[in-house]
């Protein structure tokens, strides 16, 4: 039975780094992220769904426009409820199943930045917070996002802090420093593990 690790972090705190080394390694990684873009592709049910309740707004012809949807829910907390109602449902049911499909191997890594949000930690059998310096976070999101500092401080804010996070993980990676650090750390726990 393969030990299941949830790798989650805050936007922009490396996590989607941490989750390429692991995939470099050639540890299976379910990224729920996928998972939500594949369930919103045109004719899948969701994508239905997302435009009867957003309206045309956020689509282009039939495909989900997601910086509109973003722009339009990170704006409006009742919107992102509404939101993660209509996706949490459809994208757990399919994060199980693909979890399923590597139950042989020594680890899975399940790659959710709304990890802890949407309960997904009971899932997995440990959870892997990536953190980063607050004043970092929000410069690697306004270069990364193209974003004006308000709208990088609004999404920031329409996730759970970093500081709580912290307290729900089973190992932190620090991520404030340089790549080859931050991979460091990931093997250090790998080998302590006994999962390399």
């Amino acid at each position: 039975m393969a030990e299941i690790l949830g790798l989650t972090g805050s936007i922009a705190s490396g996590k989607s780094t941490v989750s390429s080394f692991f995939k470099k390694m050639g540890y299976p990684v379910v990224d729920a992220d996928l998972v939500a873009r594949k369930l919103v592709l045109p004719g899948m049910p969701v994508n239905h769904k997302l435009k009867s309740v957003f309206g045309s707004a956020v689509f282009e012809g039939s495909t989900l426009n997601r910086k509109k949807l973003g722009q339009l829910v990170f704006s409006d907390p009742q919107k992102l409820t509404l939101l993660n109602q209509i996706m949490q449902p459809a994208i757990r049911t399919e994060i199980t199943r693909q979890l399923r499909k590597y139950q042989d191997e020594k680890l899975v890594v399940l790659d959710a930045a709304l990890l802890l949000e949407q309960g997904y930690q009971k899932l997995v059998d440990k959870v892997m917070v990536v953190s980063i310096l607050p004043e970092l976070q929000v410069q690697r999101l306004m270069a990364r996002d193209r974003l004006p500092l308000k709208e990088a401080k609004q999404r920031i804010s329409s996730q759970w802090s970093q500081e709580k996070k912290l307290q729900l993980a089973d190992i932190v990676i620090d991520n404030s420093s340089s790549v080859e650090e931050t991979q460091h750390q990931v093997l250090k726990w790998l080998d302590n593990s006994k999962l390399r």
